[in-house]
């Protein structure tokens, strides 16, 4: 966890303080130059004001040096310009922050995109953990996710094997192919203890907060994720794109190669995240996130009809306990 950052994952007094001087610094050097071009237009016009101030030391050596110093720091400031309400994140604990920010609304409305919930369930633990032990203002919670359909072919993530050494192909060329066995790893390990777990933590809130009205349905994609996709309060939207990676694993007593999605880390680059903000100021910022929430949108939509004949998850809304069958 990054040290200007609470236990929580709420920015730390250091973190505000930073924030408040980057956002003010510029402000308040405009304000200091209009107030000096000001000065001197007026002393210019206004003959007496003029005289006094070529009087003192002010506009001698020390005043000059003193605009210089200004002038230097305005010009020469070594941080980019910032575009409003695009953010570049370097880890995933990182977007703890936009969660519990997220989790302070009346209405809290998550909408995801990727494999198995890994990520998204590793967010949501803390903020409905807390849901769950305090009365809380929210009234409504509402989680749409999307998974990938993992019972039929598909070759990212698949096996790798090895080409014939007596083949045209270049030594140490490897094939790609399904794997039925990895898919049932990642069935069995990750998606569908996913969701029970996201279930048990919805029945905890429910149980302390009955009030809340919840909503919560999986449903599973024909697509290949290229890249993870959060969505919160549909105000702020980040991904995370999907690497490939050779890789070793152990299932059942079995190992295999395969070639995974990884999570885009920074051994490709300083940015692992990337998000915009639908309430910026910059109206392309605004579009760009509008345009990646529609898509989500329209894929949610679509998979309301398109549904997989054999589902990896039998039970794929949440109802409260005590309107399950059998109760």
């Amino acid at each position: 966890m990054s040290p200007s950052r609470s236990g929580d994952g709420r920015p730390s007094r250091l973190q505000r303080v930073r924030h408040f001087m980057g956002t003010w610094k510029p402000r308040l050097v405009k304000g200091f130059l209009a107030g000096v071009a000001a000065l001197g237009i007026a002393a210019e016009i206004i003959q007496p004001l003029g005289d006094a101030l070529k009087g003192r030391e002010l506009v001698g050596g020390s005043f000059a040096a003193l605009i210089a110093l200004i002038l230097f720091d305005a010009i020469s400031d070594s941080e980019p310009q910032e575009v409003s309400g695009v953010y570049v994140l370097a880890n995933l604990n990182d977007l703890q922050t936009p969660f519990w920010e997220a989790f302070e609304a009346r209405h809290v409305r998550i909408d995801f995109s990727g494999f198995t919930m890994q990520t998204l369930i590793g967010l949501l633990r803390e903020p409905l953990q807390r849901l769950a032990d305090e009365e809380v203002r929210t009234q409504e919670l509402t989680l749409r996710i999307i998974v990938a359909h993992l019972n039929l072919p598909m070759s990212l993530p698949g096996r790798l094997d090895p080409a014939p050494e007596n083949s045209e192909h270049p030594s140490g060329t490897v094939f790609f192919a399904d794997s039925m066995e990895n898919r049932r790893r990642m069935r069995d390990a990750f998606t569908k203890p996913n969701w029970n777990e996201l279930k048990e933590l919805l029945d905890s809130v429910h149980e302390r907060n009955p009030h809340i009205t919840i909503s919560c349905e999986v449903r599973e994609s024909p697509q290949v994720p290229e890249r993870k996709f959060y969505i919160l309060n549909q105000e702020k939207l980040f991904y995370a794109p999907y690497g490939i990676v050779e890789a070793e694993v152990s299932w059942q007593d079995n190992d295999y190669r395969i070639l995974d999605t990884a999570g885009f880390g920074l051994r490709y680059g300083q940015a692992r995240i990337i998000g915009w903000d639908r309430r910026s100021k910059s109206r392309s910022t605004q579009e760009i996130a509008e345009h990646h929430m529609e898509w989500h949108r329209n894929l949610w939509e679509k998979l309301k009809y398109i549904k997989p004949e054999n589902p990896v998850i039998a039970d794929p809304r949440w109802v409260p306990p005590e309107e399950r069958p059998g109760r």
